[in-house]
């Protein structure tokens, strides 16, 4: 994902607190309330399908259960959140390609890797998708597979050691936790030249920090709050500044 000329407002599951998380109704909700675009999470069925499901098993979010990674897609098909159906990966790339949202596709489990990174080049996504995945050798498929592809290593450990790891992986940048996204963390990023989304942020006052830092995005269960805040952060730096 190429720089832009300013940082994301991305959804976490789409805008969780108005709609289904996961589901096709937040990611438009999402949209409707000023995000860029979703942060999703992709599994593969049993079959090899890209299912959007951020559990394992189906239980907690779902009437259905079972573990993801057992079911076929036509299994998984017939369950309902709060009753919306579970999306395939397919499903929101066409979603994406139609309305101009920016994609943050976290790998859950190994398997997923070369549909998602074939649906994404397919439909011209490359300049609106970041995967991301907490499990290094997901982020080295995805290089592998396409370089051309941005892959980010996903941590809620040190900053000092997501560096590093991103780094030997050859990562495009890091999407690191809110606890870890200091402002001396911040600065060593920017000196080695990895862009950074932080997640999930939806504190006011954190956001705003954020954005002055300069991240690339952040990831919000308030995609609404967040668009305010960055507005406000925009209206700043537009201000003239005053002599005293």
């Amino acid at each position: 994902m190429p720089a832009a000329p300013r940082p994301l407002i991305l959804g976490h599951r789409g805008a969780p607190r108005g709609a289904p998380e996961n589901t096709m109704r937040a990611f438009r909700l999402a949209l409707e309330e000023g995000a860029d675009g979703v942060e999703l999470d992709v599994q593969p069925s049993a079959d090899g399908v890209p299912v959007i499901l951020h559990d394992d098993t189906l239980d907690r979010t779902t009437d259905g259960t079972g573990d993801v990674s057992t079911l076929p897609w036509a299994r998984i098909a017939a369950v309902r959140a709060e009753g919306e159906p579970v999306p395939r990966l397919e499903e929101v790339v066409a979603w994406a390609a139609e309305t101009g949202a920016f994609l943050n596709v976290e790998l859950k489990r190994p398997g997923a890797e070369a549909a998602a990174v074939a649906a994404i080049a397919a439909a011209g996504l490359r300049e609106r998708t970041v995967f991301s995945s907490f499990l290094a050798a997901s982020v080295a498929e995805v290089r592998r597979l396409d370089p051309a592809t941005a892959c980010y290593f996903l941590s809620d450990g040190r900053a000092g050691v997501a560096m590093a790891v991103a780094r030997e992986l050859g990562a495009s940048g890091v999407c690191l936790g809110a606890r870890r996204a200091t402002p001396a963390a911040l600065a060593e990023f920017r000196r080695a030249g990895l862009p950074v989304i932080v997640w999930t942020v939806d504190r006011p006052y954190r956001i705003r920090g954020l954005l002055r830092e300069g991240v690339r995005g952040v990831i919000t269960n308030l995609p609404s709050l967040a668009a305010q805040v960055r507005a406000e952060v925009e209206a700043e730096r537009a201000s003239p500044v005053r002599p005293a």
